[in-house]
């Protein structure tokens, strides 16, 4: 038998949160719709009265209605009691949690958003419109950033017994609102498309005219955002490589654990690495032998889209690993001796 200081640390797990598919699609919808609505606003308010960004702002603005509502009806009907979420400020006192706070950022995105769409679809003053968007843009960050602060700062104690070393607030808030923008700027894309391709009637009737000529320049702003996201996880990796017993534990799970088929090829492979090449593809196919690739752009979205969503299911998944608990002998209950 080996002595009792050689044994090894407890590691518990549970399936609280892997065990539903709620969680992992409201963090991936409500970064994506803070993402989409960050994009309109930027494109409303840099993009000036070129009629190209305005059809990516009006897009933008658009689906991120849909985006947002069905990413609350995911998490409210996820709820034991969905009217708490609804009334939340009549049952959730405690202003220092997430949930709380969360509530109060949505009841602002949710009716922001709502303007912002009704002022492109009625076509007011431009002047309304941007004094819109300007109050959008953090709105929109606080929203992506949310999700993160959601996981961690809400269902994990530092330090304490459930402490779940995955769900960092130093790295998976910003994690979530990169990851938010790329596939915001890749829904805006292939939405932009997908309109212009099939011709889809725009307000009024007029079509949204250059909604696909913006998908290249999308296409190269999201792949600064996907090198952005890169460094932004291995510098996260690095740190748990080094860190605490808890995030190397976790460090190996995802790199070369039970996690790591979906780590490496669902969201390295799917949203960073092939994204990366096929814009490299992209850009030498129309700048260089001047064919259209427009194709291209469509898988390259889709893929980012895909990604995005499974880096959500591998953070929740990797929650479910506890901080390992180490009971020296000096403070077991029972003497072995």
């Amino acid at each position: 038998m080996p002595p009792i200081e050689a044994l090894e640390p407890i590691v518990l797990t549970t399936h609280q949160w892997s065990a539903h598919f709620n969680i992992p699609w409201y963090l991936f919808l409500g970064g994506m719709a803070g993402g989409t609505l960050i994009v309109a606003a930027l494109a409303d308010l840099l993009g000036g009265r070129d009629e190209r960004y305005q059809a990516l702002s009006r897009i933008a603005a658009y689906i991120t209605l849909p985006i947002i509502t069905v990413g609350l009806l995911v998490l409210t009907f996820h709820l034991g009691k969905p009217e708490r979420g609804i009334l939340f400020p009549l049952y959730m006192s405690n202003f220092r949690s997430w949930l709380t706070i969360g509530g109060w950022i949505i009841a602002v995105f949710f009716p922001l958003n709502v303007a912002y769409a009704a002022l492109w679809y009625f076509r007011m003053q431009r002047s309304y419109r941007l004094i819109v968007a300007a109050l959008s843009i953090p709105a929109g960050v606080l929203m992506a950033l949310y999700t993160g602060f959601l996981l961690s700062g809400s269902w994990s104690v530092p330090g304490g017994f459930w402490f779940t070393p995955l769900w960092d607030t130093k790295y998976i808030p910003v994690l979530f609102l990169i990851s938010g923008l790329s596939t915001a700027l890749a829904a805006c894309g292939l939405i932009g498309l997908a309109a212009d391709h099939l011709k889809l009637p725009g307000v009024g009737g007029r079509e949204l005219r250059g909604a696909s000529e913006t998908a290249g320049t999308l296409s190269l702003f999201d792949t600064l955002v996907i090198v952005l996201e890169a460094g932004w996880i291995y510098i996260m990796l690095a740190a748990f490589a080094a860190g605490t017993a808890g995030q190397k534990l976790v460090y190996e799970i995802l790199t070369a654990g039970y996690l790591s088929m979906w780590f490496w090829w669902g969201f390295i492979a799917l949203a960073l690495a092939l994204p990366f090449l096929a814009s490299l593809v992209e850009v030498y196919l129309v700048r260089v032998l001047r064919v259209h690739a427009d194709w291209l752009l469509y898988v390259k979205f889709l893929m980012v889209l895909v990604g995005g969503l499974l880096l959500r299911y591998v953070i929740v998944w990797g929650g479910d690993i506890k901080k390992p608990l180490a009971f020296p002998p000096s403070k077991w209950p029972f003497n072995l001796y």
